[in-house]
């Protein structure tokens, strides 16, 4: 897994390549606490290049965006690849996280 992050006026986009395992997911947390400790509370997460994640790392997600929806702030989700897609709906997800076909759409 890799990550980066663009800090923009009003929120911040992160980049997500490669897989998220279990070893991944202590650092992606740390990584969005540390965004939201910082006072980002607008998380786009550009999942274009990630190409799996666990069910340790949909947990991630999920304790990101409650904790961003108590701060008044959203996590929206951009581009996630077909197998991504399908893991995020078999686990419901789909239901709670805001899913966006692309980036673009996402910062709109």
């Amino acid at each position: 897994m890799e990550l980066s992050v663009d800090k923009r006026p009003h929120l911040a986009v992160i980049t997500i390549v490669g897989s998220v395992d279990s070893a991944d997911s202590n650092p992606l947390l740390d990584f969005f606490n540390e965004l939201i400790d910082a006072g980002h509370t607008r998380l786009v997460v550009d999942l274009t290049r990630m190409d799996f994640i666990v069910s340790m790392g949909l947990g991630v997600l999920v304790r990101t965006y409650t904790r961003l929806r108590e701060a008044g702030g959203f996590l929206r989700l951009a581009g996630p690849q077909p197998l991504i897609l399908q893991i995020i709906k078999t686990t419901g997800l789909d239901r709670l996280l805001a899913i966006y076909d692309s980036l673009d759409q996402a910062l709109e």
